[in-house]
């Protein structure tokens, strides 16, 4: 599996936790992500206050905190926006504009 860019794994953690509790095992199955990578990821979640461990019998679930709920459901909506604007960027280069005057728009202070 190719490696994925750096910082996307808190939000793919954070996804991934809106719908049930998880252990870093169950993490790893449902995202990908190894081991390694969780336990940092999640260590720095718990001390931003997005995600709190539970305790079932010996393994420790983690889960969102409502500022992490918050945090997860503001991505996916953010994710959204992206790809209506990534789609119509497509779209407007189809019909000929070049990506340096979608930069140039972009980038003015209109």
């Amino acid at each position: 599996m190719a490696r994925m860019p750096k910082g996307y794994s808190e939000p793919l953690i954070l996804k991934t936790l809106l719908n049930a509790p998880l252990t870093v095992s169950q993490i790893e199955r449902k995202t990908r992500i190894k081991k390694p990578t969780i336990y940092l990821s999640v260590n720095r979640l718990r001390r931003k206050g997005l995600i709190k461990a539970g305790r079932e019998r010996r393994n420790k679930r983690w889960m969102l905190t409502q500022k992490g709920r918050i945090a997860a459901k503001n991505r996916i909506l953010g994710e959204r926006i992206v790809s209506r604007m990534i789609n119509q960027l497509r779209k407007a280069l189809s019909l000929g504009i070049s990506m340096r005057e979608i930069e140039r728009m972009v980038l003015s202070k209109k």
